[in-house]
């Protein structure tokens, strides 16, 4: 049973990084006064340069709306689960009760980075278009970056939930 709750926290774990990657790329496109530049340029890669205009008068226009949806919404769980795995990975391989230096942080940070591009890979792939676009205008130091945020995330996640408990319980304070 202890290996699965160290997997479950490890999913936790990734999970948070994985909400950590997409909230720090709306930051960093806010700071560079661009609002919603990365969801643009991944949704471009994934529905093609012209993007995908809602027609929601005919029913063909509903059922590419569907579509449209079910690909945010496969690319948004696809997002999570592959961070979530990168979580369980690090707390299955990785001992979090004592600090073990840089090595498993640049472990984790190169799986992030591994898990966002495989995402966007994937999720281009499916579509039939080209992803190389999308990672190129996102930039590569970006991407490292945000996901060396994610790995910082995820291994400040399973340090904490796995400290040592104290040896020693509080002392009740004497009745008055």
């Amino acid at each position: 049973m202890r290996k699965f709750s160290r997997a479950v926290k490890g999913a936790e774990a990734g999970a948070i990084a994985a909400a950590g990657v997409a909230l720090s790329f709306f930051v960093l496109d806010l700071v560079q006064f661009q609002p919603l530049a990365t969801p643009g340029a991944l949704s471009g890669a994934v529905y093609g340069p012209a993007g995908f205009e809602w027609d929601l008068t005919s029913v063909s226009g509903l059922l590419a709306g569907l579509s449209v949806v079910y690909r945010i919404a496969t690319f948004t769980i696809l997002h999570f689960l592959t961070f979530a795995l990168v979580g369980v990975l690090a707390a299955l391989y990785f001992d979090w009760k004592e600090w073990g230096g840089l090595k498993p942080l640049l472990a984790v940070a190169a799986l992030c980075t591994a898990a966002f591009s495989a995402t966007a890979v994937f999720s281009a792939t499916v579509a039939g278009l080209n992803v190389v676009v999308a990672l190129k205008s996102l930039g590569v130091v970006p991407v490292v970056a945000v996901n060396l945020l994610g790995a910082l995330l995820l291994v400040g996640y399973l340090r904490l939930v796995n400290m040592p408990e104290s040896e020693e319980e509080p002392e009740a304070p004497p009745p008055a």
